[in-house]
């Protein structure tokens, strides 16, 4: 889908889905990638809070807590009005990697 339909309005979304199956399968570097690329090239889709949440996710599981730490902060920042179920994800995975 996203190599077929670049341009289509879904991809931001179908890139997060992507992120997701890979951070399932715990493959985090692949998954980490896909998740910055939504964060980053879609950074005001529905889906990219979600993603810099799971980026975190990722690079703490890959055991890069600085990297990790610096990540779930800036949710905060660059997504205030975050959904209240990605803010307690923040939370929790803050605490969980000792940020």
């Amino acid at each position: 889908f996203l190599k077929k339909h670049p341009d289509e309005r879904l991809v931001p979304d179908a890139q997060y889905w992507l992120g997701e199956s890979l951070f399932q399968q715990q493959h985090y570097r692949d998954a980490a990638e896909s998740f910055l690329a939504v964060s980053t090239k879609y950074e005001h889709a529905g889906k990219a809070p979600d993603s810099l949440l799971r980026l975190g996710q990722s690079l703490a599981a890959m055991h890069q807590k600085e990297a990790a730490c610096a990540t779930l902060a800036e949710v905060g920042r660059k997504y205030p009005k975050a959904s209240v179920s990605v803010k307690r994800g923040v939370a929790q995975e803050q605490k969980r990697v000792r940020c």
